[in-house]
């Protein structure tokens, strides 16, 4: 519904401050209200400057007051620098990224005379209008289908090359549809000038190419890519002798400083064809990660589960850095799993550790993942589940994304044995809350005393403890329909889980002063409120692992002489 049927006291304010200005002002005139598509309230007006008449329109949105309206010309006629495109509607003073709805038509029309009049200044004096608007990459990019991504560290390497001297690129390329994306992985041999420190997106494809920076114009490329073929021999001789082909498949980077164009050459019947690229440099990445991240590259962290729990985790470590990882779960993705998992429906009919795996690799450069298809703690040979608990070890941090018992027992082992960090949380039935613990060598009990600790505290409430009933995440109640968790109730667990383990790896201070928390989500249980959190202090119980004695050389004769009769020890 448009805003005058509602508003007829804001329409008639509107009629009468416009009369008002015409009255006032010489350079106003013509004013005729009309309606147009969609009972859009329109105003039509003329202003004058010099010997120059300019025909004006202003259309109220539907939804005016909240949002400005637009003037425009009543032709195809390019009044303005200030303009989107001949005919199009003019940038004035009042854009909705400072539109408030005090500001009236007649203060729109003014700034379009201050624009048009600021832009035709008298004789000898020059005719600028500052711009305050600032295009946005997606803006500038909207009607771009071929983009190129540029890092802008790379920009810097590029602008430092010799000239007119061809280096050797790498760029890998995909079809997005509807659109082409190209993007540098690297300057020079094998990228010993630069390489990219990103992942390369799963279905994309790497080219080979060359850059050169020239100092000669570039544009004519960008409007008419084309001619490159055409002038190649002629202008750009020593990139021609580089080519392996003629004609050659891959990418062209041209010119100089902050100024390039990217052209990609393919073959089309024995010819050389090009076509443009728009190149996009990429905002840097320094500065969006906490001071201590860059430690994380280093670490690897095991996670047995890689269900809804899990993969979130591993997603956010990813996110955060962390490049190294060892995936165990033997579960299958299906069509169900879409609700709660970070996988998505690529996965269906894949393992989960081979899916969440592929999606790590789109996440962070130069993954080294290991994936192992073992249900730990289940129906497994000895040998298997011996192997996954060997690789265990090698992991700094261990993490049970199970909630099953018997695989936390085993991790727990590896973690007790081997002082290892251990994470791992619970989501409680109907997503009512759940609980997230760490224990620390040499801080914490070791994990199964842990474990024992946190059930004695819930059970000390002398209230049920709901998470007894839970399955897959659902609660039963009588008479009244089953809750159920969802994406957002497992989100907030796996993601404090997910500091757990980031406070472990960054900070050689803990932020947290317990390694227990029972948080709440909904007012159930012990929780008073939702994000009812309840500190869960852990007292140290049970020795932790370590270097143990080597037993004496008759202790070992014995041994052997009994398990071994018939072989002289």
């Amino acid at each position: 519904m448009s805003w005058w049927l509602t508003d007829v006291a804001r329409a008639k304010a509107e009629r009468t401050a416009i009369a008002q200005l015409s009255e006032r002002d010489g350079w106003l005139s013509g004013i005729s209200w009309r309606l147009g598509d969609d009972l859009h309230l329109i105003v039509d007006f003329d202003v004058q400057h010099g010997a120059e008449t300019f025909g004006l329109s202003m259309i109220y949105p539907s939804t005016f007051p909240d949002t400005p309206p637009m003037v425009q010309p009543r032709d195809e006629r390019r009044l303005s620098w200030h303009q989107y495109g001949p005919g199009g509607e003019l940038c004035l003073e009042f854009r909705p990224d400072n539109w408030a709805p005090s500001i009236t038509g007649a203060m729109m029309v003014e700034s379009a005379h201050r624009l048009l009049s600021g832009e035709r200044p008298g004789e000898n004096e020059p005719g600028i209008v500052r711009s305050a608007h600032q295009a946005s990459i997606g803006r500038e990019t909207r009607g771009e289908f071929t983009r190129f991504i540029l890092d802008d560290s790379a920009a810097t390497v590029l602008a430092a090359l010799p000239v007119d001297v061809p280096t050797a690129i790498t760029v890998w390329d995909r079809l997005a549809k509807p659109t082409w994306v190209a993007s540098l992985m690297s300057v020079g041999e094998e990228g010993i000038l630069w390489a990219q420190n990103a992942p390369q997106p799963s279905h994309s494809s790497i080219a080979n190419g060359f850059v050169i920076r020239t100092t000669r114009n570039v544009d004519r490329f960008r409007l008419s890519p084309k001619d490159f073929a055409d002038v190649m021999p002629v202008e750009f001789p020593d990139l021609l002798a580089k080519l392996p082909k003629n004609p050659f498949d891959g990418f062209v980077l041209l010119g100089d400083e902050n100024h390039w164009v990217a052209l990609n050459l393919y073959p089309y019947e024995g010819k050389q064809s090009v076509f443009g690229y728009k190149i996009i440099v990429a905002p840097s990445v320094s500065g969006r990660l906490p001071a201590g991240y860059d430690s994380l590259a280093q670490k690897r962290i095991a996670i047995v589960g890689c269900g809804s729990v899990g993969s979130k985790i591993a997603g956010t470590l990813a996110r955060s850095g962390v490049r190294n990882f060892t995936l165990v779960d033997d579960d299958v993705f299906f069509q169900a799993n879409l609700v709660r998992n970070d996988l998505d429906a690529q996965a269906i009919g894949q393992h989960k550790v081979d899916a969440l795996g592929a999606r790590l690799q789109n996440l962070v450069a130069n993954a080294d993942i290991s994936v192992r298809r073992i249900a730990l703690g289940q129906q497994e040979s000895a040998g298997s589940t011996e192997s996954v608990m060997e690789e265990l070890v090698q992991a700094d941090l261990l993490v049970d994304a199970t909630a099953d018992p018997r695989a936390f027992n085993l991790v727990a082992a590896v973690a007790r044995r081997h002082s290892k960090p251990m994470v791992w949380c619970q989501v409680f039935a109907g997503g009512i809350g759940g609980i997230i613990a760490r224990v620390r060598p040499g801080f914490d009990p070791i994990p199964t005393e842990a474990r024992s600790q946190i059930r004695a505290w819930c059970d000390s409430h002398n209230v049920p403890w709901i998470a007894a009933t839970e399955t897959d995440y659902g609660i039963e109640r009588d008479n009244a329909q089953p809750l159920i968790a969802d994406d957002a109730d497992v989100s907030v667990i796996a993601n404090h889980a997910s500091r757990f383990i980031l406070d472990f790896l960054t900070r050689e201070q803990s932020v947290f002063p317990c390694s227990a928390y029972a948080i709440g989500l909904v007012a159930e249980w012990i929780f008073h409120a939702p994000f009812d959190t309840w500190p869960i202090d852990l007292r140290q119980e049970g020795d932790w692992g370590g270097a143990q004695e080597l037993a004496s050389s008759e202790e070992l004769k014995e041994l052997l002489t009994s398990l071994f009769p018939k072989v002289n020890a």
